[in-house]
């Protein structure tokens, strides 16, 4: 199956949507974990040479009472992004299961992990606007704002084939889970947020 790899890594680029179809019949799940963890660690290097980042990141553990090693910060950074991605993957699983989708969890998050791999575009992306400093800040933006477009896409892409479900639902499935995801935090905090005030 490692064989295969690149040819999957190329084929979400050229020709997504046989390519996550052969993906999610595969459930190659190990290495889309290594694909989203590898774009992950070195999105996060790369921010590391942004303008401002070490400064900020200084600050933040000066607020702790104890010395957090950078490579603490990683650490748990990285186990982070690990469980925003399992749930960033299992609502909308469920809810394309709801709809009437046939595959399975590990389907779907196979081809989910490898639909985020345009993502790798943002490194260097991230690299030249600290060369180019304010114009490459908004270039950056830019990028990063049709990678966002063609990851989404890609996300639905993988719902569907990875589900059996018409564009339609797959799309729905994706925008009702994405709002579910979002929801739930907000109106806990409002909450929090209404409690201490109450109290």
């Amino acid at each position: 199956m490692g064989d295969k790899m690149f040819d999957w890594l190329y084929g979400v680029i050229a020709s997504p949507v046989g390519t996550l179809n052969e993906i999610a019949r595969e459930r190659p799940a190990g290495w889309g974990l290594l694909v989203y963890i590898g774009i992950a660690l070195l999105s996060a290097v790369a921010a590391i040479f942004e303008p401002g980042t070490m400064a900020s990141m200084e600050e933040i553990m000066d607020q702790f009472p104890f010395f957090i090693p950078l490579s603490g910060l990683f650490v748990a950074g990285l186990f982070f992004s690990v469980v925003m991605l399992l749930i960033f993957s299992f609502v909308p699983h469920l809810f394309a299961r709801l709809f009437g989708g046939r595959g399975g969890y590990w389907n779907f998050f196979s081809a989910y992990t490898f639909a985020n791999f345009p993502g790798i575009f943002n490194v260097p992306a991230t690299l030249i606007a600290t060369v180019l400093g304010g114009f490459g800040s908004v270039l950056s933006g830019l990028v990063g704002f049709v990678l966002s477009i063609w990851i989404l896409v890609l996300q639905v892409i993988a719902i569907r084939e990875s589900h059996g479900l018409t564009t339609g639902m797959s799309i729905l499935a994706y925008f009702v889970s994405f709002f579910i995801i979002i929801a739930i935090p907000v109106v806990i905090i409002i909450a929090v947020v209404v409690a201490i005030i109450a109290s």
